[in-house]
């Protein structure tokens, strides 16, 4: 069971100081140990405590590296409030480069196992663990996700409408944020995922999604310092930090609902759209062809809508998420 003590109101009681590490949680069978990385900043002055976390599916990178910078620029002694970057919840996939750790016999899904359960797999111990010592202390999240090893997501920023305080923070983090593409995720599409569980214990989480297979050569530094930004603006927003922030005309943004569209049968997935393009329902968006070259199937819009992600590598198999779809709220 994972029993280790870990007192972060401890840490944060003590003002103007930094400081990175990791936490032991369970032994693995080469006597190496399940950890948890964090980073703390705690700023002269007492304020609201952001926690900004990534990698609860190992293999979305790009908050991350941000999480890291951010970190080394933070001066204590000009921030107010505490700022916890945990760059790699689920470290075991993040070692492996795979969305779910290796070691979970069961290959569980973090984000479909929170609030966790401190006597399941590894998996959800790790969950418990983290909602328990992290989310329910902090008094905003953002959660960093991206499109892993097989999609690409255009950046946006989830909030859900601001009819009460968690609706109301999470909206003012999607303004702030500098991100053009906006989810409203009044209805969480997955059980068990962190924002949804966060909620019902009263804590606000916004959700960043960016990046993906496709841009991690050409465009990662792009999608870090995107990452990187919102982060930034958010403390200015919560005024954790001094300055202005660069809002987007109202205009620029696209404010969308998601709905996931899978494909139904296997091959090399051919797209005949780019990322944002707005499609009319039943518009082809990509082919479906097999290993003869041969078409075997297509993916179509199922209302207008824009493109907000797909199915990146080259193959596809049935099942597998082919687009995300953004049908404008």
């Amino acid at each position: 069971m994972l029993t280790k003590s870990f007192n972060l109101e401890e840490i944060i009681a003590k003002r103007n100081q930094k400081l990175c590490g990791f936490i032991d949680l369970a032994q693995k069978v080469d006597s190496s140990q399940v950890r948890l990385p964090y980073m703390i900043v705690c700023g002269a002055e007492d304020g609201p405590v952001l926690l900004v976390d990534c990698c609860v599916h190992g293999d979305e990178y790009e908050g991350a590296e941000a999480i890291a910078r951010i970190y080394n620029q933070l001066d204590p002694t000009k921030m107010k409030g505490t700022f916890i970057g945990v760059p790699a919840v689920n470290l075991e996939a993040f070692n492996a480069g795979e969305r779910v750790a290796p070691i979970d016999w069961t290959h569980l899904d973090m984000n479909r196992a929170f609030p966790g359960n401190p006597e399941g797999m590894i998996t959800s111990r790790v969950s418990y663990f983290y909602f328990e010592n992290f989310v329910k202390k902090a008094d905003f999240c953002i959660s960093f996700h991206g499109g892993g090893n097989g999609l690409y997501m255009e950046p946006l920023i989830t909030y859900t409408s601001p009819n009460e305080k968690e609706g109301d923070m999470s909206y003012r983090a999607a303004v702030a944020s500098g991100l053009k593409v906006w989810w409203n995720l009044d209805e969480a599409p997955f059980t068990g995922s962190l924002p949804e569980e966060a909620r019902k214990v009263g804590i606000p989480c916004g959700v960043i999604e960016l990046g993906g297979q496709g841009v991690r050569v050409d465009h990662r530094d792009e999608m870090i310092s995107i990452s990187a930004n919102a982060i930034e603006n958010i403390m200015k927003e919560f005024n954790m930090l001094e300055g202005n922030y660069e809002k987007v005309p109202e205009d620029e943004i696209k404010n969308v609902r998601i709905k996931y569209v899978h494909a139904d049968d296997g091959g090399y997935h051919k797209l005949t759209v780019k990322a944002m393009d707005f499609v009319k329902k039943d518009q082809v968006c990509s082919e479906i062809v097999d290993i003869f070259g041969q078409k075997v199937n297509e993916v179509v819009a199922p209302f207008d809508c824009y493109i907000v992600g797909y199915w990146s590598y080259a193959t596809i198999h049935p099942g597998n998420w082919a687009f995300l779809f953004g049908e404008p709220v």
